[in-house]
């Protein structure tokens, strides 16, 4: 599988406030979260295909769209400045 399909499997998240020397980082394994969804995003299939069927929605179009969106979310990096504290993700 090519990486640039893949959805992001792991996050750094650092926390940095005034006066601190160092920054608490977290890693965070995405991967697992990906891992819990895989079994409920095939139950509700058939409850999807119903929608989509009632809605007049091209499903399998429309799954596309949301993995290349997730693709998509490869390589973000989220810087936010709130005052005395700093939070950085880096979507990896």
């Amino acid at each position: 599988m090519k990486p640039e399909i893949l959805p992001p499997l792991t996050a750094t998240v650092r926390v940095r406030r005034a006066g601190w020397r160092h920054g608490v980082r977290l890693w965070l394994p995405l991967f697992l979260i990906w891992l819990l969804l895989v079994p409920l995003l095939i139950l509700l299939l058939p409850l999807l295909f119903v929608g989509a069927l009632i809605f007049g929605i091209n499903l399998w179009r429309s799954l596309k769209a949301l993995k290349g969106v997730l693709a998509a979310t490869h390589g973000t990096h989220v810087e936010v400045d709130r005052g005395d504290t700093k939070f950085f993700i880096r979507l990896h």
